[in-house]
């Protein structure tokens, strides 16, 4: 079975690489950081974290890109009904991005972002109970990134990323603004 999937997995990548022409496209790494605003809803209460994030990626055509992804977040301190909480996460996990340069000197584009990610959730609730809740979180999202320089960009980006068994937690929206390197 292992034989087949990577026989087919192999034709699939072929076809695609010569349909998008990819030899003519140079792949172009990156690196970049994040900030993000995050507010998630969960079951009794909604926290709000600043984020830290890093991304690592590829362009492997003008219009497409795969990126790496890790967050980590500070310390939100709630007090739904009378308890005190305090909750922090962090995820890591990969994205696909769809490009659309837009002008004559292609600086602006819109984008589109899809990808999957592992959160873990730490929880506090006084006094001395902590609690640990990891699952799978996927993400949608778009947003409009700008070329200072062929190697210098930025980007505003919004996501939505529903929890998949993540008991307690539901969903989260994500804003971030980022600066990329690009090599």
């Amino acid at each position: 079975m292992k034989k087949i999937t990577f026989f087919l997995t192999s034709v699939m990548c072929a076809g695609f690489a010569a349909n998008a022409h990819a030899d003519s496209y140079n792949y172009r790494p990156y690196v970049g950081v994040d900030y993000i605003y995050n507010h998630t809803k969960a079951n009794g209460f909604s926290p709000r974290y600043s984020v830290g994030g890093l991304h690592i990626g590829s362009t492997y055509s003008p219009y497409f890109a795969t990126e790496l992804f890790y967050n980590i977040s500070d310390t939100d301190k709630r007090h739904p009904q009378g308890q005190k909480i305090k909750t922090s996460y962090r995820a890591y996990g990969l994205d696909l991005l769809a490009k659309l340069p837009l002008g004559c000197e292609k600086r602006f584009s819109l984008l589109a972002t899809t990808g999957v990610g592992e959160y873990i959730f730490k929880q506090r609730n006084f006094p001395q109970k902590r609690h640990n809740e990891h699952g799978w979180g996927y993400r949608f999202g778009g947003g409009i990134q700008y070329a200072w320089t062929p190697a210098w960009q930025t980007r505003l980006m919004a996501r939505y990323v529903g929890f998949d068994q993540v008991s307690g937690y539901n969903h989260d929206m994500e804003y971030s603004l980022g600066v990329e390197y690009h090599f």
